[in-house]
């Protein structure tokens, strides 16, 4: 039997319903692609709708605004954001994986049906930890060059 995949494991709504997503456009090029993103959603008709919150790498805090709209829609489409540069200050990237638990990145690659591909029979999971180390936030330059990460405690 030959096993086929959809781009997304997310059946549509039973109901019918449009499903809320979360979405944080971010800096940089980021709302560029998010609104890219949304443009192609709404080609495909797909059932969702943005609820879009201004949220900027500047920001001393993700507002808890936003991380409740996460936790209840449990889809988010956001942007990099920009990440503070020395004195050990976490982003607030790592504020969103430390708030939501999110211990892992899950990229899963694999071929497309149809789609010619130098290599065939890809079918890939990489999990990347995203807490701990060098996402920890906690790291220093010991001397020039020599980085040293330490592992974030609870």
């Amino acid at each position: 039997m030959v096993q086929t995949r959809s781009l997304t494991d997310m059946p549509p709504p039973s109901d019918g319903a449009l499903r809320a997503v979360t979405k944080i456009p971010g800096d940089g090029i980021g709302p560029l692609v998010k609104n890219a993103v949304e443009k192609v959603m709404e080609a495909m008709q797909a059932p969702v709708y943005f609820e879009k919150y201004d949220v900027t790498g500047n920001m001393p805090r993700v507002p808890e605004e936003v991380i409740k709209s996460i936790r209840k829609n449990k889809m988010c489409l956001k942007g990099g954001l920009a990440t503070p540069m020395g004195g050990g200050v976490s982003s607030l990237n790592m504020q969103l994986r430390r708030d939501l638990d999110l211990y892992a990145s899950l990229v899963n690659c694999f071929n497309l049906r149809g789609l010619q591909t130098k290599h065939g029979n890809v079918d890939i999971l990489v999990i990347r930890e995203n807490t701990e180390g060098e996402y920890s936030g906690l790291e220093h330059e010991i001397i020039p060059g020599v980085v040293e990460s330490l592992k974030g405690v609870g």
